[in-house]
């Protein structure tokens, strides 16, 4: 078979018998990104997506799909490529390392609004979820990190392949229809780093879950694709695997089975949820600098230099030493610390236009600098891709940190606790206490739903009005 045959055969003919574990990371990465769709919307880069797609549809539909921070609602597509964009606008969102993607933001904007056409129940969506992580990371292998070193966003690239899986799945489609969804979403996978810092970077990912959507929705009424389009000549490792893409072994790394003890993905590596509102590559830097903070119990006037040292893609991410608005400071290694250094944490509120201008943030700009270990060593898919930070204090004392799991990742996994608290602090500004906490609760029920059209009339009309 094809690498697109074999991945689609196990993603349609895989029994859904994940474990507890699995589930409730699933139903966890589900709530988190439900969070970053309520407060994303009221992002710019999510209204100016939402105002455009709803004039091309008529307001006031009662049938579709819901557009969070609209009242309204359009087709499937349409509904995924505005809740996808918000869910990743203001890169609050996962990480999943595995598929080097903002796994979250494509697969949940896309089976939400594909579950909700069809009212698909819950059960159905954390399954569809789970094999559609499975294949972000399965297509994932064969190009990265290369094709991630190469310029390319894999969340837009990889994710839009993997989550056509997923719908394929939530739909019901046999082997041979996931397989021609994945290849046509192979012909719809773009998006650009070079586009980092801009609202095109959250654009990029709802782009990828309305087309992971079309697929799907296409493979099912007969159009089909080329199924050996991942590794023919002129197909997607070719093209866009970069100079060093590993290409495809299923035997070095087998599909998800419970008879060979394979566990899936989301046991194994699992997800990354941000703790921090901006770029998962200044998460570690962030984590090891308050880590030092709360050991040593230093302030802004006690540092005279940071120094980073990270891992080539990161450095590359973060491409605003200088950052004169939100969307850059998200990817600005100097003002995270500097935030982090000046207030002992980041939030939401820090990633403003005004804030990004505050001069006792500004003034610390200067103190940090970065470095990047060699490219080579950021390929080798083991890794473990430690982060270093160093803090010269004025007394003389230089202290060091490293860490190669940021806060949320299985090293280092979120509490009760941090899933509410993060929750809270997305959703109360749009939504107040009383229908956060409604909101939260059904997440947390979210597998038992008998319907998803219902569980979506949870989040209140126009929420996203009143984002922070």
């Amino acid at each position: 078979m094809t690498v697109i045959e074999t991945i689609a055969t196990w993603a349609a003919e895989t029994p859904p018998d994940w474990s507890a574990a699995a589930r409730e990371r699933a139903l966890h990465a589900i709530a988190d990104t439900v969070a970053c769709m309520v407060s994303g919307a009221g992002d710019p880069a999510a209204k100016g997506v939402r105002e455009t797609l709803g004039g091309w549809a008529a307001p006031g539909a009662v049938t579709g799909a819901t557009v969070i921070g609209a009242g309204w609602r359009l087709p499937a597509p349409m509904a995924a490529f505005a809740n996808g964009t918000a869910a990743h606008a203001q890169d609050f969102d996962d990480n999943f390392m595995a598929g080097l993607t903002h796994a979250s933001a494509v697969l949940v904007p896309a089976l939400l609004a594909l579950g909700e056409e069809t009212d698909a129940d819950g059960r159905d969506l954390v399954d569809a979820y789970v094999v559609g992580l499975e294949c972000h990371a399965a297509v994932s292998r064969g190009v990265n990190r290369s094709h991630y070193l190469k310029g390319w966003h894999a969340t837009a690239t990889v994710g839009c392949i993997g989550t056509a899986a997923a719908c394929a799945r939530l739909a019901g489609l046999d082997a041979a229809r996931t397989a021609h969804a994945m290849s046509l979403a192979t012909s719809m996978a773009a998006g650009l780093k070079g586009q980092f810092g801009s609202h095109a970077k959250p654009f990029q990912a709802g782009m990828a879950a309305q087309n992971a959507v079309m697929a799907a929705s296409f493979a099912a009424t007969g159009v089909e694709g080329r199924t050996e389009v991942l590794e023919n000549d002129y197909g997607f490792l070719n093209l866009f695997g970069g100079d060093a893409a590993p290409g495809w072994d299923f035997g070095k790394h087998p599909l998800p089975d419970a008879g060979a003890g394979v566990a899936p993905v989301i046991e194994t590596v699992g997800l990354a949820p941000k703790c921090h509102p901006c770029c998962g590559s200044t998460h570690k830097s962030i984590d090891n600098l308050l880590d030092l903070k709360r050991r040593h119990d230093f302030g802004p006037g006690d540092v005279t230099a940071i120094h980073a040292r990270v891992n080539t893609s990161n450095v590359r991410n973060l491409c605003f030493d200088d950052p004169r608005n939100d969307m850059e400071a998200r990817f600005s290694m100097q003002y995270c610390l500097a935030v982090a250094l000046a207030r002992g944490f980041l939030s939401l509120r820090d990633f403003t236009d005004a804030a990004v201008a505050r001069p006792e943030i500004r003034a610390l700009l200067p103190l940090t600098t970065m470095s990047a270990t060699p490219p080579e060593e950021e390929l080798d898919p083991a890794g473990p891709f430690t982060h270093e930070l160093t803090v010269t204090l004025k007394s003389g004392e230089v202290l060091t940190a490293s860490r190669t799991a940021a806060k949320g990742t299985l090293g280092d996994p979120f509490t009760d606790e941090d899933r509410r608290r993060k929750f809270e602090d997305c959703c109360t500004p749009a939504l107040g206490a009383t229908a956060t906490a409604a909101l939260l609760a059904a997440c947390e029920s979210l597998e038992t739903a008998p319907s998803l059209t219902e569980f979506m009339a949870m989040i209140p009309a126009k929420s996203g009005d009143k984002a922070a």
